[in-house]
């Protein structure tokens, strides 16, 4: 290794040691280095102790250090080292420009740096050249990052942050210049989440309802499916009735990153009726929404596993293929889409086949669900990258995108639901509920969703409405005193028939 390398590497290793210390004593006195001034306010320091720790010394000193040296000796002197450009340039690292930016679709690393106004080669080099950095060079859309320009135009600081799929995945990637020195490091970090409330009447429309609560489109997509499959009180809001839901926003240094999660909805019509979901989960159970008595609120399979619910050819034993000319039977339901619309997995499985058929399907994914149970996706411009057979999908993945490969007269999706190997039609079908949860996960599906309810019930007194506790309260009493009205062995149904309201025998 030659001289230059040995010195490059002992450089390397001092900033590194530096950064391990000023973050170990930072947390050990509780004070945070998240902005760059005061990162670079405690170099600034650091260098003026020393330097004052050197004076002090010298002052200090015994007056024998400073005596006439002997005869015959001569005295020389050594100029010290020019630190003049090394102040400058620490100076000019503490003002520094704060900037941000969230990626864009197709952003890369030059394009970013663009986005920043960085002019710095040996940045963009040093960030290429680093195989941890590689998420810096290829940015997904919607990520995170924060930068620090300083008055030349070089890149200060840049910092990414990445999101796991668990809290303890979360990171930041960053890299720093410390003069003419650029350091990268990988350090753990955890998005700050703040819920919010949104509350308020419905309008005629749901969008115009929507748009009044200034509800973000993560939210609202995630609020339609709730209840799907089952019956949707969402769908059924009508003007007058209250809609309230809670959420999560995702900050990072005190500024807004993106929308997080619907953890609990609540609609109060004006008949004083009241339907609430809450999210919930455990390591065992998939997160989903459940009602305070632990009811799931929606079914296991999506009837319409898509964005964009639209049936151009219904379930049919017979129809004649708009192609060929051909009767024969549609064992599936046509969905109307434009290309690129998001198709879903209708639920849990394991995806089965992934495969190409010119003179049929096109592009189409299968998923064995259980219990003798698949669906089949059909006719997608592209499948969704990861989805592979053997793969674990989870119910309302991506799996696809809308086309019309195959034999198809226009864009859209051919779905299937099997049951034993039987195709039935998934709109009007008995499906399956998905597994309510125990007695034991009830209990802590309402210790979690107290604080939900809490909120729910101080809104409506701020609103002046009548309390959504209350409102439950009284329709259980109503409830209970039906029961007892009804006689003993039974109910008779609007037919005439007597149906035991009872358990089973």
């Amino acid at each position: 290794m030659t001289a230059p390398s040995l010195i490059a590497d002992h450089l390397r290793r001092i900033g590194r040691q530096y950064l391990y210390w000023q973050r170990t004593t930072a947390e050990r006195l509780r004070v945070s280095l998240a902005a760059p001034k005061r990162r670079f306010a405690v170099f600034a320091a650091l260098c003026g102790c020393a330097f004052g720790a050197a004076a002090a010394a010298l002052g200090f000193a015994s007056p024998t250090l400073f005596h006439e040296p002997p005869a015959g000796w001569e005295v020389v002197t050594i100029p010290g080292p020019d630190i003049a450009e090394k102040l400058e340039v620490l100076a000019e690292a503490t003002d520094i420009r704060p900037l941000h930016h969230s990626a864009r679709p197709g952003e890369t690393l030059l394009s970013l740096l663009c986005a920043f106004g960085v002019k710095d080669p040996q940045a963009y080099a040093f960030i290429r050249s680093r195989p941890e950095l590689r998420a810096l060079v290829m940015p997904q859309e919607g990520q995170y990052f924060t930068a620090g320009l300083l008055s030349d135009g070089r890149l200060a600081y840049l910092r990414l942050y990445m999101e796991g799929p668990h809290a303890h995945d979360s990171r930041t990637i960053e890299v720093m210049r410390a003069g003419d020195i650029l350091m990268a490091s990988t350090l753990p970090f955890a998005f700050e989440t703040e819920e919010v409330l949104a509350s308020g009447t419905a309008e005629k429309t749901l969008w115009s309802t929507y748009r009044k609560l200034k509800l973000p489109e993560e939210v609202v997509d995630e609020l339609e499916a709730v209840w799907d499959g089952a019956r949707n009180p969402v769908t059924e809001l009508k003007s007058g009735d209250t809609l309230r839901v809670v959420y999560e926003k995702k900050l990072a240094e005190g500024r807004f990153i993106r929308t997080g999660q619907l953890l609990a909805v609540q609609i109060v019509r004006r008949d004083g009726t009241v339907d609430e979901a809450f999210r919930f989960g455990s390591g065992i159970q998939a997160e989903s929404f459940y009602t305070l008595d632990g009811r799931s609120a929606s079914q296991t399979f999506m009837r319409i596993p898509l964005e964009v619910k639209d049936v151009s050819s219904e379930f049919a034993p017979l129809r004649r293929h708009p192609i060929t000319g051909e009767l024969r039977a549609h064992n599936g339901t046509d969905l109307r889409a434009p290309t690129g619309a998001r198709i879903y997995a209708a639920a849990d499985g394991v995806v089965e086949r992934v495969a190409y058929e010119r003179r049929g399907y096109g592009h189409y994914v299968k998923i064995n669900h259980g219990l003798g149970r698949t669906t089949l996706y059909a006719h997608m411009s592209k499948v969704a990258r990861g989805i592979r057979p053997g793969r674990f999908v989870r119910k309302g993945e991506v799996i696809g995108l809308v086309g019309m490969t195959g034999l198809a007269t226009g864009p859209h999706l051919h779905y299937e639901l099997m049951i034993d190997g039987v195709q039935i039609n998934p709109k009007t079908a008995d499906l399956p509920d998905t597994e309510n949860l125990t007695a034991f996960q009830t209990a802590q599906l309402r210790a979690q969703a107290a604080a939900y309810i809490r909120t729910f019930e101080e809104a409506a007194r701020r609103e002046g409405k009548p309390s959504p506790k209350a409102l439950l309260a009284e329709a259980a009493r109503e409830a209970e005193r039906e029961a007892q009205a009804k006689p003993a062995g039974g109910a008779k149904t609007a037919s005439g028939e007597v149906r035991r309201t009872g358990g089973d025998s």
